[in-house]
């Protein structure tokens, strides 16, 4: 699977009440995936030969928090958490993530995708510009980071 064409990764209840994942991807096709969304991301940091603890970690020391932060794979490639429904048990995975590339506009109670997909959100509007600011931050961060290792690639 290409990972860029991700445009959503949406937590949903299964037939049998387990949290499952359903990826929007870019051209609006839908997949589903009968883990939930933390598993998910772990699977596609592992392909993606990335160590998510290392992610987490180097994420918090640039913004300073650690829960419900953006999930950084590249500087265009960035998730903003997102809560698309609500939690039914304490560690119930209400957050959902949306590909910065792909969003086109948000109001308090929906987003729309540039697939022309609208998301109903649980999130206020003032809560995702903060995800988006926060996700400017670690692309500059991530692109500085990069600079000094560009030694490497020549």
């Amino acid at each position: 699977m290409n990972y860029a064409q991700i445009a959503a990764l949406i937590p949903f209840y299964s037939s049998e009440g387990e949290n499952s994942t359903c990826i929007l991807l870019n051209d609006g096709d839908k997949f589903y995936k009968p883990c939930s969304i933390k598993k998910y991301l772990h699977h596609m940091f592992y392909c993606l030969h990335l160590d998510p603890t290392a992610v987490k970690h180097w994420t918090y020391e640039v913004i300073g928090t650690k829960l419900n932060t953006p999930i950084i794979i590249d500087n265009d490639f960035i998730f903003l958490p997102v809560k698309l429904r609500k939690g039914v048990g304490k560690q119930d995975g209400c957050f959902g993530y949306v590909n910065s590339k792909h969003l086109q506009s948000y109001d308090d109670n929906s987003i729309l995708l540039c697939n022309g997909e609208i998301l109903p959100t649980l999130s206020p509007k003032s809560y995702i510009q903060k995800k988006e600011y926060d996700a400017k931050l670690l692309r500059y961060a991530y692109l500085e980071h990069k600079k000094q290792y560009e030694f490497m690639w020549k």
